[in-house]
C-alpha cells in the first residue's frame, strides 16, 4: 500500500491498481501487488563458503529483492571461511540465496564498501550511451558479449 498514486489518473489506466480504504483510518490509499522476480542478481562484499551473504553500506533494497525472489544470484567480492560480524551488517541466511559467485569488482561501475570505488566517469558517459540504439548495442557488443573473463 501506498500514498504515492493517489489523486493521479493512473489507477483508471493500469489493471493492478487499486484504491482501498484503510480500515483504521479512513484514509483512501493507493494498494498494488507485490512483486515476485523469478530472479534476482545483486553485488555484496562477502559470503561464507556455506552461502551465506554479508553486506554493509548503502545497501537500498538488495536484501528485499533476494527475499522476493523465486531463485537468486549474489555475487561476492569475496568467499571467507567465516563471517566477521560488522556494524550496519545485513545478512542473506544460505536458506535465501540459490547461488553465490566470487566475482572481484563485480559492482562496477557501483562499489562495494571497502573494496571498490564507484566509477563516476562510466555514469556520465552512460546517459549519452544508453539513449541512442547503435551506441548501446556497440557498447553491449564489446563490454559484455566479448568481454575478457579474469581467471
Amino acid at each position: 500500500m501506498l500514498r504515492g498514486y493517489t489523486g493521479t489518473d493512473l489507477p483508471r489506466h493500469t489493471g493492478t491498481i487499486k484504491t482501498i480504504t484503510c480500515p483504521f483510518t479512513g484514509e483512501v490509499l493507493t494498494a498494488v501487488p507485490a512483486l515476485r522476480p523469478d530472479v534476482t542478481v545483486v553485488h555484496a562484499q562477502r559470503a561464507d563458503r556455506a552461502g551465506n551473504v554479508q553486506m554493509w553500506g548503502i545497501t537500498g533494497v538488495q536484501k528485499e529483492a533476494v527475499l522476493a525472489a523465486r531463485r537468486s544470484l549474489v555475487t561476492v567480492e569475496e568467499m571467507v571461511d567465516h563471517l566477521e560480524p560488522l556494524p550496519g551488517q545485513v545478512v542473506l541466511p544460505t536458506w535465501a540465496v540459490t547461488a553465490v559467485a566470487e566475482v572481484p569488482g563485480g559492482s562496477h561501475p557501483s562499489y562495494a564498501q571497502g573494496y571498490s570505488v564507484r566509477d563516476n566517469d562510466f555514469y556520465l558517459r552512460w546517459d549519452a550511451v544508453s539513449r541512442d540504439r547503435d551506441t548501446f548495442r556497440d557498447w553491449i557488443e564489446q563490454h559484455v558479449l566479448r568481454a575478457d573473463v579474469r581467471p
